[in-house]
């Protein structure tokens, strides 16, 4: 009898828990904010040493990047207002990263400046960053690089809870590279085959929608889409709709119809939250 033991895959080899934040690139960081306090977030803090800002609502936090000569400012201004990079909680970073060394993921240094934690980062979708991160909940990121901003009464929440789905839009052609890469990195499991795929983490948390789609200007690919949960979608519409903002009605969820200067590459929208 053969003392090998059959082979046996980690259930979750990167050890995903979920999206800490996703970050938008803009040249008119005044326009981008006002709309996420239309939609119930709040400006909770700032960046220490960089024009770089927090919102925060439920268990989303957004962060919008207008530092001068930045790789977000480049991104911005390629393509307006954009998601430049997202974070993915891990359960160990140093671990997930050298993993992902090891299966040939692209790594991206972005420098650390005083007193700044690095968090390691490799390239995604449409030239974005990919950040995993290990230190959230209680004892965050945002402890070290940020500095809170005073509370505002004037801003009251729409219900929004946390991120349901990340929409990446590529050519048709690509659809099959991107699932490889998620897959193969991350052991994503696909859990439709037709023209959309949708893409599940193994913890449960991260759900990807690769869509086929032409951009134009000359770009190519991006993340163009986030959906958010709320426990109670006819309670957060009429929130959104108080605050002065429209929405229109799609399968996939109510989409927020309010439109920024060149934003065609940045869309949010709404859904029930699975399992309330």
């Amino acid at each position: 009898m053969s003392d090998i033991l059959p082979f046996s895959p980690l259930p979750n080899p990167m050890g995903t828990d979920g999206i800490e934040f996703v970050e938008f690139a803009t040249t008119d960081p005044d326009s981008l904010g006002q709309l996420l306090l239309a939609m119930g977030f709040r400006c909770t803090a700032r960046h220490r040493s960089k024009q770089v800002l927090l919102y925060r609502q439920g268990d989303i936090n957004f962060i919008v990047n207008a530092e001068p000569d930045s790789f977000a400012q480049h991104y911005a201004q390629q393509r307006g207002h954009s998601i430049c990079a997202i974070a993915l909680r891990v359960k160990d970073a140093r671990a997930a990263t050298l993993r992902a060394r090891e299966l040939g993921a692209w790594e991206v240094d972005m420098g650390t400046g005083v007193m700044e934690l690095h968090i390691p980062a490799f390239q995604g979708v449409g030239g974005s960053l990919l950040y995993l991160v290990d230190r959230y909940g209680e004892h965050s990121i945002y402890d070290v690089d940020f500095l809170p901003l005073p509370a505002d009464s004037s801003t009251t929440d729409t219900g929004l809870s946390h991120i349901s789905l990340l929409t990446q839009s590529v050519p048709l052609e690509r659809i099959g590279d991107w699932q490889d890469f998620y897959q193969h990195l991350f052991d994503f499991t696909v859990s439709d085959a037709g023209e959309n795929r949708l893409l599940v983490s193994p913890c449960g948390k991260i759900r990807l929608c690769l869509q086929p789609a032409t951009l134009g200007n000359g770009i190519s690919e991006g993340m163009t889409g986030v959906t958010l949960d709320c426990p109670d979608v006819a309670a957060s519409l009429q929130a959104l709709h108080a605050h002065g903002l429209q929405t229109d009605s799609s399968a996939a969820g109510q989409h927020i119809a309010h439109t920024l200067d060149n934003a065609a590459l940045l869309q949010f929208a709404i859904s029930h939250a699975q399992g309330s």
